[in-house]
């Protein structure tokens, strides 16, 4: 017996006796220059196949008793539409659930186990407004058999006259921190060679695609000490990262910095549409418990900072904090030079120790003046005490609740700079990771126009555990913390179901924002259909609540998990920008 059933863009299948269903789909809705998107999920009692495209598929297993069955999807729309077959991870709490998009056409499942197929068609920005239909048609054969019809169902497509513009142009401030180095590893490409930037092209264009603004960039080593992953035993990944700017100590006892690999990932992302900060880590709050040791006396940062000795062909570290000094300035002055300085941030990630912090900073003001700072926060006082000092500052959801009326004060003051929120690790509301329902990563876009700020912020774009297409699993982190892609065999990326989540989500913020600046009140009446709280402190108390129902059965969950809410927000947004 083999079942088909088609469901939303939210729903997660997992492998596990919970015995949730996938919801039916009523229909979709979607701007012009957007797309909208469902899955479709299989399963049969025998071993199957599933086929996504027309290539024949025989199987290995063919010579093992019992039937075998071979299902195909073909989905036609009026319009580009894209199909893939869904690939399963395994979570913190050891159930596999869907996650990657894969880029093979077929996929073997074992009889009763669940597949999925995730689809999504894509409307352009000339497309006429009005009623389409979505075709979904499944075949099964077996062995030399011809293809027989299973089911051939048709799904409402409205699509609505507002044209959404281009992701370069969305409003909302995107900063997802970009890992160099763990693309060139998994990979298998030279660090900083024209091989890796042909591959970081690839995942330029991706993170591109969700209106990505800011440029993450290391000039020292290993900012993060590698994330604490030389005692991961049990999930072993290499999380280090390097500089991109090469340091050579000439034969006169000079210094050379080259800018050159730098600058040509800088254009990289620019070229692509990410307009926004020059975010620079690994001068300002090296993270001090990590790195093993103090290698420069009198700079107040474990900084890290190689060079090649040209005099012996030595590789050696920086040691004297006046050669740090001039390396700051040297930045400073390429930046200057480049009519660049004004997009640049020395960043610093969760600074601990104020004094350490307040002590960096005055050095960074003295050697190098013109350099503005960026800030993740999660200590609250980081906020008052600093709001001066930096421009772009992020403080974790925690510090958002506790802090929010300082923040809007802050945000009243400074209009010109950016305030966004960030979230990682464990047990949160929202978060990013598999455990999370896929509806927290859509209700960021939501919950940022709600709390009237300018963002998101999250450290994980592309870091990788040492076999993510097998387990992207690490002790120190919530499964999915480090990643919303993962890196193909071909030098591509693969997409997630959280990242596409997440562009939904950010996507509904520009709509938002479009009502908002012709209604504010119609605005705030369709974020009311996601939205389960009034006030920030409604927002601390259930902020903590994973995993358990919406609604009836936990009214103090803070948002909907149910997608149908969201799709009813988005149209009847829709119906009102007409």
């Amino acid at each position: 017996m083999t079942n088909v059933k088609i469901t939303n863009e939210a729903f997660r299948l997992k492998y596990n006796l919970d015995g949730v269903q996938p919801p039916a789909l009523d229909g979709l809705v979607c701007a012009r220059n957007d797309s909208a998107a469902f899955q479709i999920v299989l399963q049969s009692d025998s071993q199957y196949s599933v086929n996504v495209g027309t290539t024949e598929w025989f199987s290995r297993k063919l010579h093992l008793r019992g039937p075998h069955e071979r299902l195909r999807v073909a989905v036609k729309a009026p319009f580009e539409t894209e199909v893939c077959l869904e690939g399963m991870m395994t979570d913190q709490d050891d159930i596999e659930k869907a996650d990657l998009l894969l880029a093979q056409d077929v996929i073997e499942c074992k009889g009763n186990l669940p597949s999925a197929v995730w689809a999504e068609v894509k409307v352009p920005k000339d497309a006429a407004a009005g009623e389409y239909a979505v075709t979904v048609t499944v075949f099964r054969s077996g062995y030399g058999e011809d293809e027989e019809i299973i089911l051939s169902e048709q799904i409402p497509l409205t699509v609505a006259e507002y044209v959404l513009p281009d992701p370069k142009d969305w409003k909302f401030y995107l900063n997802l921190w970009q890992h160099l180095s763990s693309v060139a590893r998994h990979h298998d490409v030279k660090l900083w060679s024209d091989a890796h930037f042909t591959v970081l092209a690839e995942y330029v264009k991706a993170i591109a695609a969700l209106g990505q603004k800011s440029i993450t960039l290391c000039a020292g080593e290993i900012p993060w000490g590698g994330q604490a992953c030389t005692a991961d035993r049990e999930h072993p990944s290499n999380l280090f990262e390097y500089s991109i700017v090469p340091i050579t100590k000439k034969a006169d006892g000079t210094f050379s910095y080259d800018f050159t690999k730098m600058q040509r990932y800088i254009d990289l992302c620019t070229e692509a549409g990410m307009s926004g900060d020059i975010e620079i880590f690994g001068l300002v709050n090296v993270w001090q418990q990590l790195t093993p040791t103090q290698l420069c006396e009198g700079y107040p940062e474990r900084i890290v900072l190689r060079y090649m000795n040209e005099a012996d062909g030595r590789i050696c570290y920086i040691r004297d904090a006046e050669q740090v000094k001039d390396y700051l300035r040297a930045l400073e002055a390429y930046f200057q030079r480049t009519h660049q300085i004004e997009r640049v941030r020395i960043g610093a990630d969760e600074p601990g120790d104020v004094d350490r912090y307040r002590e960096t900073l005055a050095l960074l003001k003295e050697v190098a003046p013109s350099f503005k700072c960026s800030t993740a926060i999660n200590h609250a006082e980081f906020i008052e005490e600093f709001s001066d000092q930096i421009d772009t500052s992020a403080p974790y959801l925690g510090c958002v609740t506790k802090e929010y009326d300082k923040l809007i004060e802050h945000k009243a003051a400074f209009p010109h700079k950016k305030l966004l929120w960030y979230t990682c690790g464990y047990y949160s509301v929202p978060n990013n990771c598999l455990i999370n329902p896929l509806t927290d990563n859509r209700m960021v876009g939501p919950l940022t126009d709600w709390l009237k700020m300018d963002g998101f912020l999250r450290w994980d774009f592309c870091l990788y555990s040492d076999d993510p297409r097998k387990d992207i699993r690490y002790s120190a982190f919530g499964t999915g913390d480090m990643n919303f892609v993962y890196p193909a065999a071909n030098g591509k990326v693969l997409l997630s179901l959280r990242y596409k989540n997440l562009q939904r989500g950010i996507g509904d913020y520009e709509l938002l924002r479009a009502l908002r600046e012709k209604d504010p009140a119609a605005a705030d009446n369709a974020l009311k259909k996601v939205l389960r709280i009034e006030t920030l402190a409604d927002l601390a108390t259930s902020r903590n609540i994973v995993g358990k129902a919406v609604d009836k059965d936990n009214p103090a969950a803070p948002f909907s998990k149910d997608w149908n809410d969201y799709n009813n927000m988005k149209r009847e947004i829709l119906n009102q920008l007409k």
